[in-house]
């Protein structure tokens, strides 16, 4: 059951819907266009997740399916060519990623396959450029762990509609609670942190390789969200895992200074033959496809006094269509969805992510 607070959300009642949910986001008295998505928790087993996905958000995701690959002219061309292509993926995806899709497809009313090509469009067709880094150590004043996330991607305009940010409880023995920051319909996100302080974010680069039944970008990055307790685990998982095309991950973790686990971060960037993993150096691990400031981006984080979202807006641009910032040692997660682009320039709101993990 998808609850947040003390509502539950009447999938038939979208205006409901986005009252209660952004009512529960610090700032909610602000103009709605600019502040983010609320927060829509799913509970219990892949199918009972997947089922509240669909319900909640038919409409929702037949937009984004609408404008995400229905605007394209190769889907129209290739539609045939490229639904091939997805069945061939599907013998390399965990049976609970598969049942959690195929119950979110039944309640929407679309084809599985078509809903499985929206989790890997941007591997087979788009591109797009992001910025993501993890920082800690010498590269923090007082060495905090911080985390920031731009996803750039060219206009689309349902993010008005369709950006969400998903609290996913699975079941104990499916693997741990997770937050992730994406689009309706999308079954996870681009930007994902779990309960035990584990950061993934994509951004374009790796190799050239490609694999046609390897696994795609999103659906890694939500294996690795929810399997995943450490960065090495997370490696582990990337390399025992047939992949795609090539690609890059910033995985970071925040440890735990009373169990004696220090932070720690790497850049993955792999493709269908290779995974080459570098770590952080001085306590920081920086990545951006669009050409982003690194500088600007370190001195931020060693300013005495800084809002959290400073470091991670500095390399906001024209395309940005969400953008976060993680201080996971104090539990704290702040997302900023806007327009079709500029998102870091909307209102970033805070959201407490004790309480998005609870069970």
């Amino acid at each position: 059951m998808a609850r947040y607070g003390w509502k539950t959300v009447r999938p038939a009642a979208w205006a409901l819907v986005g009252l209660c949910l952004v009512l529960q986001a610090q700032g909610a008295g602000r103009r709605r266009k600019l502040a983010p998505a609320g927060v829509v928790r799913l509970k219990g087993s892949p199918e009972a997740i997947g089922r509240r996905h669909g319900k909640l958000f038919k409409y929702h995701i037949r937009r984004m399916l609408t404008e995400y690959i229905g605007g394209s002219y190769a889907w129209e061309r290739d539609k045939e060519e490229l639904l091939a292509r997805v069945r061939t993926m599907k013998s390399s995806l965990p049976d609970w990623y598969l049942t959690e899709l195929r119950a979110c497809a039944e309640e929407v009313g679309v084809k599985e396959d078509i809903l499985l090509y929206a989790q890997c469009e941007g591997d087979i067709q788009s591109l797009g450029g992001c910025t993501s880094f993890v920082a800690f150590g010498p590269a923090t004043h007082g060495g905090t762990v911080e985390m920031g996330r731009n996803f750039d991607y060219w206009g689309l305009e349902s993010t008005r509609e369709c950006a969400v940010v998903l609290a996913v409880v699975p079941s104990p023995e499916d693997g741990h609670a997770f937050v992730s920051i994406g689009w309706t319909g999308i079954l996870g996100g681009w930007t994902f942190i779990n309960e035990k302080g584990v950061f993934v974010s994509n951004n374009l680069g790796g190799g050239w390789a490609t694999d046609p039944k390897g696994i795609p970008t999103l659906v890694m990055e939500r294996i690795i969200a929810q399997k995943a307790a450490s960065v090495d685990e997370a490696v582990a998982l990337v390399r025992g895992s047939p992949r795609m095309r090539g690609q890059v991950l910033i995985v970071g973790q925040a440890g735990d200074a009373d169990k004696g686990v220090p932070p720690h971060a790497v850049e993955l960037s792999y493709d269908a033959q290779m995974v080459t993993v570098t770590p952080a150096k001085d306590g920081l691990i920086f990545n951006s496809s669009i050409g982003a400031d690194e500088d600007a981006v370190r001195k931020l984080l060693r300013r005495r006094f800084h809002r959290p979202t400073s470091p991670i807006h500095s390399a906001g641009n024209s395309i940005t269509l969400h953008s976060v910032a993680i201080r996971p040692t104090e539990h704290k997660l702040w997302v900023a969805h806007g327009p079709p682009s500029h998102a870091h320039k909307s209102k970033y709101v805070s959201y407490d992510l004790r309480r998005l993990f609870r069970r």
